[in-house]
């Protein structure tokens, strides 16, 4: 009897050691789940942040489907409209990203092609290949926003306009480093030399003075007409405005970058054939 007891207990006792095993594992299972599905997520978070970024730095065009599909009830949209639109977003919005990123590739490459000392011609070609990039991507912003008014009702379009304009105001980009950056893809010499220790004499300093003061406020000037235009084409897109209208600002715009493009090249070019000895700018482009 005592040895049945003993047995029952020892076999009890092994039941409930496996039974533990079980649940411990299962623990563990859940918890690397837990961290996988954790870092999927934070991935999927990263990847819709640098689509929105590209997104936004190819266009100043407002991007209302990214508001309407987030915020469906707030906009009062029925199961039909919401179809319409998420319909409408899968067959439409890969190419978009896709021309978006393909304007970020191209301009990191040009920014390298610059320190190369890649020709003027070469350089000015490959931005006339954005700026056309640029121009197909407003072309499919403002077919959404017609789409957009073909679905919604004045009231759930005039409420998409606040909404919009809440969450994604237009930034101004008041600080002009910041500017130059956005509206000009290749690096700005005049700045680097001022934060590289390139140990220029009295007769460079001079010619550095004069280049400068003979285009740097242009080059300001541009860069701000850029600002005010972009934020002319989102406001215009919101008061819906006509599509021919808003792409001739398009064009304005890209007119106005390349002007920039072409006098950042001759400011390298320059710094080159006039300025600086070849030590001097091996220095200055491997910053």
């Amino acid at each position: 009897m005592k040895k049945s007891s003993l047995k029952l207990s020892i076999l009890l006792s092994l039941i409930l050691l496996l039974a533990s095993c079980k649940e411990h594992v299962n623990t563990e299972k859940n918890k690397v789940k837990e961290i996988a599905q954790a870092e999927v997520k934070t991935d999927s978070i990263s990847d819709k942040a640098d689509k929105m970024k590209a997104m936004l730095h190819a266009t100043s065009l407002p991007l209302y489907m990214n508001v309407i599909l987030n915020n469906k009830d707030a906009l009062h949209i029925n199961e039909t409209q919401y179809q319409e639109f998420e319909e409408f977003n899968k067959n439409k919005s890969p190419e978009a990203v896709k021309i978006a990123n393909e304007i970020k590739n191209l301009e990191d490459e040009l920014y390298e092609a610059s320190l190369d000392n890649a020709k003027k011609e070469f350089i000015l070609g490959n931005f006339e290949k954005t700026l056309e990039l640029r121009t197909s991507l407003a072309n499919m912003k403002l077919d959404c926003r017609t789409k957009v008014l073909e679905i919604l009702d004045e009231k759930q379009w005039n409420d998409l306009v606040i909404l919009y304009q809440e969450k994604m105001p237009f930034k101004d980009k008041k600080e002009m480093s910041l500017l130059i950056k956005h509206v000009n893809p290749l690096p700005n010499y005049m700045q680097l030399i001022k934060e590289v220790d390139i140990k220029l004499d009295a007769t460079q300093e001079e010619k550095l003075s004069k280049w400068s003061s003979d285009n740097h406020p242009r080059m300001m000037e541009l860069a701000a007409k850029v600002n005010t235009l972009e934020k002319n084409v989102y406001e215009l897109s919101i008061l819906k405005e006509s599509k021919e209208n808003i792409l001739k600002k398009i064009i304005e715009i890209a007119e106005v970058k390349k002007q920039i493009v072409t006098t950042k090249t001759d400011c390298r070019d320059h710094l080159i054939q006039n300025i600086l000895t070849e030590d001097q700018w091996k220095i200055l482009s491997s910053k």
